[in-house]
This record gives structure tokens, sequence and C-alpha cells, in this order.
């Protein structure tokens, strides 16, 4: 026969449950640490801020001069009949895609700093560039009172 401690039965008796020890270990509070770490790291990471450009013949096609400072993905698509490719350069940065042929796409993402860029088509040894495929962008800080502005505003 087993005996029941006084405790034991008294729980048993009452038909509720005896509360559960909250068991606090270090493994459990590095687990929340790490969590609350995770959560607010990944809410501070920027999202890239997305330009259209649009290639064609000896023309650079984008929704606007300005960009704000950060991250910016440039999603090129070249609509004209031959090769382009599109390059950034200015304060420090020096980078483009790959040749683009016709009708097909390309993702140029960099981190722009306040300040005056040149974008435009260097193929053919930048004739394409020297033909009307280039274009000057600013980039403004990236606080949300420097919103772009079209062209030609």
């Amino acid at each position: 026969m087993d005996l029941m401690s006084p405790e034991d039965y008294f729980w048993e008796r009452s038909r509720t449950r005896p509360p559960t020890k909250l068991i606090i270990t270090k493994d459990r509070i590095m687990i929340r640490i790490l969590i609350v770490v995770a959560f607010a790291a990944s809410s501070s990471v920027a999202i890239a801020q997305s330009v259209s450009v649009t290639l064609t013949e000896w023309k650079i096609g984008l929704p606007s001069d300005t960009v704000r400072a950060g991250s910016v993905s440039f999603d090129v698509k070249n609509t004209g009949s031959m090769t382009h490719a599109f390059y950034v350069r200015g304060n420090g940065v020096d980078k483009g895609t790959r040749e683009i042929p016709a009708n097909q796409s390309a993702t140029l993402t960099l981190t722009l700093k306040p300040g005056t860029y040149e974008v435009f088509c260097p193929m053919s040894e930048e004739s394409h560039k020297m033909a009307g495929m280039a274009r000057k962008i600013v980039v403004t800080p990236g606080d949300a009172s420097s919103a772009p502005k079209p062209p030609g505003s």
C-alpha cells in the first residue's frame, strides 16, 4: 500500500491541480534574451528602396531624379532592341549590372550615401553614354521628410 503525503492527499481530495513551479534556468533566460535580440534586430533591418529603370536606345527612364540614402535596389528592364547595361558612379560607388539583352531584366542593389551620382549605359566603350544614355540622380538623406521628386519638378 502506497502512503500519500498530507500535501498529496490534500491535492487529491481538492480536485484541483497543484500550482506548477516556475523553474527559471540559465537556459530559459538565455533563450528569452535571444528571442528579444532577434526581434529587435529584424525590426531594425532596412528594406531596400526599389527604383524601376527602363533602358532603351539612347535613353534611361527613371521615375524620379532623387532617391533616399540607404539601400537602393535598381530594377532594370531593357525594352530596347540591343544589349544595354546600367551603371552607377559617384560618391565612392562604381558598380553596374551585367549586360542585359533586349527584353530582359537585371537588378542592382547598392548602399548609397547622400550626394550626386551619374547613372549610364557603359556599353560599346561608353558610346551609348555619349549618345544620351546618361543621367544624374541626387541621393537625399534617408529621413522621411525627403521624399523623391518627379523629374523636372
